[in-house]
């Protein structure tokens, strides 16, 4: 018995220690299992587990954002000029939104930089350009258009425009919707726009935008030009053509001045219609800047009477026209320096 006994309590014991010794290894094997399954601490998968490689990233970005990738030209200005941005219209110079929002894609793809009306100003007066690539944005006429589609495109990209506006057509909303014409806009629409920083206003002279009849023949021509005088039979002599331009030049410089809160400088010719007798009135008038319809890329040596544009304000005028015209001053620019 006692040999028994014995026996039992050596297996007992024995057996304790190979439970307690199994006990130990699972929990060893469970920890190792756990390491190897979850090497790398949970990470929110909404950014980037590597720090470093973003930071580096980000300031990749910026420069590409800050430094042209492909230069075009410089010291140089390529002027484009638009009128009506309108889904359905029967005039020849207007777009549609969609495609004034694939002219403004198509600047900012291509590295071409929108400048201000002050810089370009500025490059007129010095030389001086804040960026290669240089662009500036004009509108003839002043339709409310510019306000409701055109502009909300160009603030995307945080462009800059400016629009030469018909002062006598900027008027309250009760009066500025007539029918068989095309919306201006209104002055508090103005005002908005300037607010923004974006938006810059010249003149597209008072109410000289039209066409009347040049002799007795009844041939239409600007009203900027020397018309004919029905009631008297004859031609407006020069006197009487120089006091008409001077009279209306004066009215919308004023006005408009009055109403930015700033002096108004510049003005772009209807039709483009200009002589000798309409740039002396206009620099009279106390405009130090007039634009033209002529194309032609703008340089520190352009005469500042003759600032010459390229109107792309047309529905035929796609995009492959639109590379080709900075293609040409690309071309020029090169040449020039060869």
């Amino acid at each position: 018995m006692p040999k028994k006994r014995l026996f039992l309590l050596m297996f007992v014991i024995f057996l304790l220690m190979f439970v307690i010794v199994g006990l130990l290894l699972g929990q060893r094997l469970v920890k190792n299992n756990t390491l190897e399954v979850q090497p790398f601490p949970q990470v929110n998968t909404s950014i980037s587990t590597s720090e470093p490689i973003v930071a580096e990233s980000n300031v990749t970005t910026v420069e590409e954002t800050a430094v042209p990738r492909k230069q075009w030209y410089r010291d140089q200005v390529v002027v484009l000029s638009y009128h009506h941005v309108a889904e359905q219209s029967n005039q020849p110079y207007a777009l549609s939104p969609d495609q004034f929002a694939q002219h403004m894609s198509f600047l900012h793809k291509n590295d071409l930089h929108p400048i201000t009306l002050t810089e370009f100003v500025q490059f007129m007066n010095t030389g001086s350009l804040p960026t290669a690539n240089a662009v500036l944005i004009t509108f003839d006429d002043g339709y409310e258009s510019y306000y409701t589609e055109a502009f909300p495109i160009m603030r995307t990209y945080n462009y800059p425009s400016v629009n030469f506006a018909i002062a006598g057509r900027v008027r309250d909303v009760a009066e500025r919707k007539r029918e068989n014409m095309t919306t201006p806009l209104s002055r508090q629409q103005v005002k908005e726009l300037v607010a923004t920083g974006l938006a810059d206003f010249g003149s597209h002279t008072y109410s000289l935008h039209g066409e009347k009849e040049r002799n007795e023949w009844g041939e239409m021509g600007p009203v900027t030009a020397p018309v004919y005088l029905e009631d008297l039979q004859r031609l407006e002599k020069e006197k009487e053509y120089r006091d008409r331009l001077y009279v209306d030049f004066s009215m919308s410089r004023i006005g408009l001045s009055d109403w930015l809160g700033r002096p108004v400088e510049v003005l772009s010719l209807p039709y483009g219609y200009t002589n000798p007798v309409v740039l002396e009135t206009a620099k009279q008038a106390g405009y130090r800047f007039v634009f033209n319809s002529t194309p032609g890329v703008v340089t520190s040596q352009t005469d500042p009477f003759a600032i010459t544009r390229f109107d792309v304000g047309t529905r035929n005028m796609d995009l492959e026209k639109l590379h080709q015209l900075f293609t040409n001053a690309k071309n020029t620019f090169e040449g020039e320096q060869s």
